[in-house]
């Protein structure tokens, strides 16, 4: 009896032991993974925070190249606002041009200076090492020669050259290529057709370097699918539709940029109009020209197109452009006070 006593107490106190233990394990589990939680979040919302700042501080400085070691994350890009898990935030440098998802743990920030004639922004670009971007076209060679030497890029004059080198992110760059919706990936890209779809983007460019339209296409399963179009103005925003593989974003960053030559085109209508007064008042020579180098037609036209990111806007600003152009000149060779 007495031993049948004590089996039975050894059986409950092994019992016990296994109960607690089991307990203490789920409980340091927990501790570990919410510490886990916790330090992927501090290091997201360290991320998040300094994102900022490596993007201001790429827009204050033209024609310049930052990379920048972050760690290992995916960031996710829409209009104005940028996320990396469950974590977002909004976008305070508007003029940024990005993919619609960012990999990695480097990130390559590039500006270019954005004039139409005066200097109106600086815009940035972003990518990483693990993008190829892939040049196809007779007419390529002015866009590549753009690309910084830190960038995975390359030239080819057909598509049939192209071969896969391992590489996880693609896009190709058309210029008035081969390229239309539902085209099949040729046999030559066979590597390709195996990637994720998102992982391979093409773009088709249909244009001069000063305007024209953009085509956006995306991989599905072994075709490329278009899934969107865009107008542009510029070697620099048509520069920029080589980093954005989303229309929808590409086209929220335009009208950004819209918004701000609004804004100094009425600086400078405001400079206009007080070089026009001055003039007046006093007499002098260059009073001659108020109604030719100063006229307000041209800055006017500006003002007016920029309300909104059209193709007949684009045209209008292109042209009222050319004509400020001409109107600067003319007040430099009288040697009276400049527009910009």
């Amino acid at each position: 009896m007495k031993f049948k006593k004590r089996a039975v107490e050894i059986q409950f106190n092994w019992l016990f032991v296994l109960i607690i233990g089991a307990v203490i394990l789920i409980l340091f589990s927990g501790i570990i993974m919410r510490q886990k939680n916790i330090s992927e979040t501090s290091k997201n919302v360290f991320l998040l925070n300094n994102l900022d700042a490596i993007f201001s501080g790429s827009e204050v400085s033209q024609g310049t190249v930052n990379i920048v070691k972050i760690p290992e994350t995916k960031i996710e890009f829409r209009c104005n606002r940028y996320s990396i898990g469950k974590l977002s935030k909004q976008l305070q440098v508007m003029n940024v041009f990005p993919p619609s998802v960012l990999e990695g743990n480097q990130l390559i920030a590039m500006t270019l200076d954005f004039s139409i004639p005066y200097r109106v922004t600086n815009l940035v670009y972003v990518t990483s090492p693990k993008y190829r971007y892939i040049f196809i076209g007779k007419d390529d060679a002015q866009m590549q020669r753009i690309m910084s030497n830190e960038t995975y890029s390359e030239i080819y004059s057909t598509l049939g050259e192209v071969k896969y080198e391992g590489e996880t992110k693609a896009r190709f760059i058309f210029f008035d290529g081969p390229i239309k919706d539902g085209d099949q990936l040729s046999f030559n890209l066979k590597d390709y057709a195996r990637m994720l779809d998102g992982d391979v983007t093409a773009l088709n460019i249909q244009g001069s370097i000063e305007s024209g339209t953009v085509e956006f296409f995306r991989k599905q399963q072994d075709k490329f699918r278009k899934i969107g179009a865009s107008d542009y103005m510029g070697k620099e925003p048509l520069f920029g539709a080589v980093f954005s593989d989303n229309p929808e974003l590409y086209g929220c960053v335009m009208d950004n940029i819209f918004e701000k030559i609004n804004l100094v085109t009425k600086i400078y209508r405001g400079k206009v109009q007080k070089i026009r007064n001055e003039y007046s008042e006093s007499g002098s020579r260059c009073a001659a020209f108020i109604e030719t180098a100063y006229s307000l037609e041209n800055i006017n036209q500006i003002l007016g197109a920029s309300a909104s990111f059209t193709p007949d806007n684009i045209g209008r600003i292109n042209k009222a452009a050319k004509g400020l152009q001409n109107q600067n000149r003319q007040a430099q060779l009288q040697s009276c006070a400049t527009i910009y």
